[in-house]
């Protein structure tokens, strides 16, 4: 589990993007013809207007304060939207509006023109899972821009109940499709009790803190365990079934017991003179051990903290 650091200015392009190409959608679908701003990639983009609206939710969707908290606020925001329309006429107006299979669909001019969960995806740039750190996410997309593959989006406040927040950007998480579907699911999280990746608490107590360890009667027979700085961390580690998920990585515990031996802190020193090249610590512990130190990179690759976690236990890494 990691924070998502939503200071970059590949991460702010993304929200604005994000917020810019859904907002035209929904206003067009909305007004038809009586809205009449350029759409934001140039292009001469026919988009029909929904009939039928429900009037409080038009009204609601036609205030830009109300449309822009919707898209682009944060997860707090997002949280007193939950319940904000449940008549059954309002939520069928909801979902013809705001509609996240039009979204994820390959062919993006089909309602969003040309911008689609893939381009999302491409723009936040995330490389592992947020949550379990296990599995690659890639983004791949040809030179021809043909839609290969991309992360899952995790929406942390189901869509299923809260079909309003479908396209909000900051309840799009990108994951891996096992903790997307298998782990999290449509389970109600709340967010005073549970991490989120966009949502750092100001309470000490409710920040996430966590380190791998393992236990060991020898290399071969060596297990992984978490342990938790606090109860906040603990409930989310038991919510994301992380202690389960890593049970299977067994294997890469015992090989960085067996590097131990193998690996002296003489022989880390000298694999700059060996292979007769200037490399950083970072860069001599990523090609020794395949793992980052620094922890901003640390969801660059898959596995990274539980390895780092481990080297430093075992005392190859400080």
């Amino acid at each position: 589990m990691f924070y998502i650091d939503q200071t970059t200015p590949s991460f702010i392009n993304a929200r604005d993007e994000h917020y810019t190409n859904v907002r035209y959608v929904i206003k067009k679908k909305l007004l038809g013809k009586r809205f009449t701003e350029a759409h934001p990639k140039g292009l001469d983009k026919r988009i029909d207007e929904v009939t039928g609206i429900h009037s409080t939710v038009a009204a609601f969707l036609n205030d830009e304060t109300n449309l822009k908290d919707l898209l682009i606020g944060t997860p707090d925001v997002l949280n007193q939207f939950k319940k904000r329309f449940i008549s059954k006429k309002a939520i069928a107006s909801i979902k013809a509006l705001i509609r996240y299979d039009a979204f994820i669909d390959k062919s993006a001019d089909k309602t969003f023109g040309f911008y689609n969960g893939y381009h999302l995806a491409e723009n936040l740039g995330m490389q592992t899972c947020i949550y379990c750190n296990r599995l690659y996410t890639h983004t791949i997309i040809t030179e021809n821009r043909e839609f290969i593959a991309r992360p899952t989006f995790d929406h942390w406040f189901p869509q299923s109940s809260y079909p309003l927040l479908a396209l909000s950007f900051y309840n799009l998480v990108p994951s891996c499709n096992v903790c997307n579907s298998s782990i999290k699911g449509a389970s109600p999280l709340a967010l005073k009790d549970i991490f989120h990746p966009y949502l750092r608490h100001p309470d000490t107590d409710k920040l996430l803190s966590f380190k791998f360890s393992y236990t060991l009667e020898d290399h071969l027979a060596a297990k992984s365990k978490i342990i938790s700085g606090n109860e906040f961390t603990n409930n989310s580690i038991k919510a994301m079934k992380l202690k389960e998920l890593y049970s299977g990585h067994l294997d890469e515990i015992r090989e960085l017991i067996y590097l131990k031996k193998a690996y002296s802190a003489s022989y880390i020193n000298s694999l700059n003179s060996i292979l007769k090249l200037t490399l950083s610590t970072d860069e001599i512990y990523r090609l020794a051990f395949g793992v980052f130190l620094d922890d901003e990179h640390l969801s660059k690759r898959p596995l990274s903290k539980l390895k780092k976690d481990v080297l430093a236990e075992l005392g190859i890494i400080p």
